[in-house]
């Protein structure tokens, strides 16, 4: 048994996986792969496709002529920001709650990681979380989780069908591979599976049951070894089950997902296919050919101050490439471009959003965000699973876990105008509260204080503003001496009866 075997369905997706990381990465990495994604045309390849050759060289040009259009890259930035608008709710268990800040060996937050998960979805299709222990051995020690994109979870296994027990996931196998600094701060890559087991390897498929145990195995082999395996525990507490969840764009089962992106990905090759046949043609528009008739010379000088000397009956004349079809070629990028734009996560523009009533933006959205719905709801229900998983394993309430993330993603604030009609609906006799009114402006973020906050708040400004206008009406102090009035005789006790 192979640790680095890989499952039927991590085959078949492999290719689609590939062509998201190069249309992610961008255009150093897809005109690196040359032929891959751009063929040579067959002049060149008749011209030769050595290095140094015509073929190869003229070659080499067509590629750097071309642009790829960065729209993947693009889309994923726009569509993971417009779901992070608004942060997710996430609640924990007291006992966990550290894991808030501190969620990965990385020092990532969860709110950072189900970020980077919504991410890979939207790449790939798929991530993996694996719950794992840095020492089990130590009391209070807190588990921490470990992230895997699609290509590294190598294999699985969750059971047969039809089978008198539940499926239940016993076997993953991952792939950590990865470059390794040396003594002499050189870097080395170093081969590293890692094999997650419940119960018996070799009879675990139809059970479904066991404890969880864990191997890693390196470059020295890789064979398994069912005596690598350790039971990994936290205050000796172990599971019965294999803390890994994965993360599709609309699942959280083993079954691998289409990447969702996957149309515009090849849209983007189409377009880099497409731009570089243009400016080629448009490179020929300036690379006429001289036909020269009549002579016997093997080369002419052309130019400024340069001349043709032909024969009695001679002539000389440039041709080229027709150019009739820049026209077709051109407006068939433009649209390209405009539906990758289009697929590309453009969700709001400011026009449609001031003229759109705030259901209607909703409503609009809805029907165009149905993609980033799923990606959210899968993406926070798997982090979740693994937020519940590490409860049960520390011995906490896994109820207690909640994951909820934003789907609101029409940033439709509340105008003053839209306030103002409001409050003249209310003095009108419409049966809308003060209270209402202002859950509506916390909802479109206008204020984060509460009904009651905001209304001493608001006696506390006006016994200010008194104070303020009752200083003002205060007159100027008077430093003259005041004339003293005179004294009753009886108060100057002068004797008189």
């Amino acid at each position: 048994m192979s640790v680095d075997s890989k499952h039927p369905q991590h085959r078949d997706r492999a290719p689609d996986w590939v062509v998201m990381r190069d249309t992610h990465e961008g255009e150093r990495i897809i005109k690196g792969k040359s032929e891959v994604y751009l063929p040579m045309t067959s002049g060149q390849r008749q011209d030769g496709v050595n290095t140094g050759q015509t073929g190869r060289l003229a070659y080499d040009s067509y590629k750097d002529r071309s642009s790829f259009p960065d729209l993947v890259r693009s889309a994923v930035e726009a569509m993971v920001g417009v779901m992070h608008h608004k942060p997710p709710v996430i609640q924990l268990p007291a006992s966990m709650e550290p894991m808030l800040n501190m969620a990965t060996l990385q020092g990532e937050s969860l709110f950072m990681l189900l970020r980077r998960i919504n991410e890979q979805q939207l790449i790939s299709g798929r991530i993996g979380l694996l719950l794992d222990v840095p020492d089990g051995a130590v009391i209070g020690t807190k588990p921490y989780i470990a992230s895997y994109v699609a290509e590294s979870i190598l294999n699985w296994d969750d059971g047969r069908r039809g089978e008198p027990v539940a499926q239940n996931l016993n076997f993953v196998s991952l792939n950590e591979s990865e470059n390794v600094r040396l003594p002499d701060f050189e870097w080395e890559f170093k081969n590293k599976f890692r094999v997650l087991i419940l119960g018996d390897p070799e009879d675990n498929e139809a059970k479904g049951a066991g404890v969880y145990r864990v191997g890693l195995f390196d470059e020295t082999g890789t064979t398994f070894n069912e005596s690598s395996l350790i039971t990994p525990s936290i205050g000796g507490r172990t599971l019965d089950k294999i803390p890994f969840v994965f993360i599709n764009s609309k699942d959280i089962v083993p079954e691998p997902d289409a990447p969702p992106l996957l149309g515009l990905a090849q849209l983007a090759l189409t377009i880099y296919r497409g731009e570089a046949d243009y400016r080629q043609a448009l490179f020929m528009q300036g690379q006429d050919t001289l036909v020269v008739v009549g002579s016997s010379e093997d080369a002419f000088r052309t130019g400024a101050n340069a001349s043709i000397s032909l024969p009695i009956g001679g002539s000389a004349e440039f041709i080229g490439v027709d150019s009739s079809g820049l026209a077709e070629m051109r407006e068939a990028l433009q649209n390209d471009k405009a539906q990758g734009n289009q697929h590309g996560g453009q969700l709001l523009d400011s026009v449609s959003r001031a003229k759109e009533s705030g259901d209607a933006l909703k409503i609009r959205v809805a029907a165009r965000t149905a993609t980033l719905n799923q990606i959210a709801l899968s993406g926070a229900f798997g982090l979740e699973m693994i937020l519940k998983m590490a409860a049960e394993w520390t011995g906490a309430n896994p109820e207690e876990v909640i994951v909820t993330p934003n789907l609101d993603f029409a940033d439709d604030e509340l105008s003053g105008r839209t306030l103002v009609e409001y409050m003249t609906a209310k003095s009108l006799g419409a049966p809308l509260s003060l209270k209402s009114i202002h859950l509506m402006m916390q909802e479109r973020d206008l204020t984060q204080m509460e009904f009651d906050e905001e209304i001493a708040e608001i006696e506390a400004e006006k016994l200010l503003l008194e104070d303020a206008l009752g200083n003002e009406d205060e007159g100027p102090v008077e430093d003259e001496d005041e004339e003293e009035e005179p004294l009753n005789p009886v108060d100057q006790g002068d004797g008189v009866a």
